[in-house]
């Protein structure tokens, strides 16, 4: 554009633009420019929250649904720490069998490494499932102790019950190696919250609270 501050006879022709005209050039270009880069753009800066938050609660989902195989075998578990208590209420066998449970926690271990599992993480695991059960079994006692009537008269031996601990600690191991990057995930608790809600329904509460000490060390401090 030419300059316009000349004054010679030769401009006179190519006037300068007033100002309110150039503003509103400018103002009309600048509109031209935002809706040119318009409804995409715009779509994209309101849609990423939301992109955003589906995908935060779909790894929420995909997270616990890994956790639901170890989820029904903490279950399983539990449900046999009752017999194991009338065994030993009858027997007078101690809860604590501080052989036993680390006999347990060093065959999940030899099978942790065999199977490239983290050992640390199956240790601890298994080491839980072992305070969960014995929640059960001083409840139990406790409420025998203060209830005779209700205290057990027959009971099966440990001798039965142990293959089918064993037989959920083999599986707790293939559990927990498929659903160890959960519990690195900053999103671990949330996850292992929803998996405790999904196998609360039906337990009293000194189940729950077995349930709650057998995730108590699941996830990555």
């Amino acid at each position: 554009m030419p300059r316009t501050h000349s004054t010679t006879p030769s401009s006179a022709p190519h006037r300068a633009i007033p100002l309110s005209l150039a503003g509103a050039v400018i103002i009309g270009l600048s509109l031209t420019a935002i809706v040119g880069s318009g409804p995409g753009a715009m779509a994209a800066d309101m849609s990423s929250p939301v992109e955003q938050s589906s995908a935060s609660a779909q790894h929420r989902i995909d997270d616990a649904s890994r956790l639901d195989p170890i989820g029904t075998l903490v279950a399983q578990r539990l449900a046999l720490a009752t017999p194991v208590a009338q065994s030993k209420w009858l027997s007078g066998k101690p809860i604590t069998d501080p052989a036993r449970e680390q006999a347990v926690v060093d065959d999940a271990v030899a099978l942790a490494t065999k199977d490239g599992v983290d050992t640390d993480l199956v240790a601890r695991v298994v080491r839980a499932q072992i305070s969960a059960s014995k929640v059960v079994q001083n409840g139990l006692f406790t409420e025998w102790t203060h209830n005779a009537q209700e205290a057990p008269t027959t009971a099966p031996d440990l001798a039965t019950i142990r293959p089918q601990l064993d037989s959920i600690d083999t599986a707790l191991v293939t559990a927990i190696g498929d659903a160890s990057s959960v519990a690195s995930d900053a999103r671990c608790s949330h996850a292992v919250d929803s998996e405790r809600d999904r196998t609360y329904p039906g337990m009293d509460s000194l189940e729950r609270k077995a349930v709650k000490a057998a995730w108590g060390s699941f996830c990555a401090r």
